[in-house]
């Protein structure tokens, strides 16, 4: 018996074309780096599988391939929420009415908190994410920095609203120190019936 991988495919986000602010041009770069992902995530799980296939585990070249599966991965899906929770000047609404807004107010007292904590994660320097994660065991919302794609996620915790900060995600319509303008362009296309509905 061997074992055969899924095969992802690439999202269709063409529907991203508008979003106030953000260019098209800007959106068909980065496009393409999360095209890339895919195809490296599928072409390593694939080699993986035909080296497991020939137990081949204690080879380095397998060991390296597994360790770097996590980038490429989580690079592919990362992009996918980010581009999940925008749309063309947003959707639905930011309040304490919807099951994130309620989840956000009830652990920072109120929606404009949890916000204003997450763009304080968000102007840190560096690159990464910004990612809202929901913790369902301790039943709370928080704000968290992630340097790679692979590395600091907290274990369990479903991220809720992502928020990629590498500056391949605005340097095409902004200068890289322009990071401030990007996060308000990003709050004006978040897509708020999404993010609600991942609050499960």
């Amino acid at each position: 018996m061997s074992y055969t991988p899924v095969q992802y495919k690439a999202k269709d986000y063409s529907y991203l074309k508008g979003l106030h602010a953000i260019s098209d041009d800007q959106i068909a770069e980065h496009l393409k780096l999360y095209n890339g992902y895919v195809t490296r995530t599928n072409a390593m799980m694939q080699r993986l599988a035909e080296m497991a296939n020939e137990n081949k585990h204690a080879e380095s070249t397998y060991q390296e391939l597994k360790r770097r599966l996590g980038w490429e991965f989580n690079g592919m899906r990362l992009h996918e929420y980010y581009f999940d929770n925008l749309k063309p000047r947003g959707a639905g609404k930011l309040d304490a009415g919807t099951p994130f807004g309620a989840a956000a107010a009830k652990q920072f007292g109120a929606v404009e908190a949890w916000k204003a904590d997450l763009l304080g994660v968000a102007k840190m320097p560096g690159v990464g994410w910004a990612i809202a994660y929901w913790d369902a065991v301790g039943g709370q919302l928080f704000n968290q920095w992630i340097d790679r794609h692979d590395e600091g996620h907290p274990a369990g915790c479903k991220p809720i609203l992502v928020l990629d900060l590498w500056e391949h995600a605005f340097s095409v319509y902004l200068k890289p120190t322009q990071r401030a303008q990007y996060l308000e362009d990003f709050f004006a296309n978040v897509d708020w019936n999404e993010v609600a509905a991942r609050v499960t």
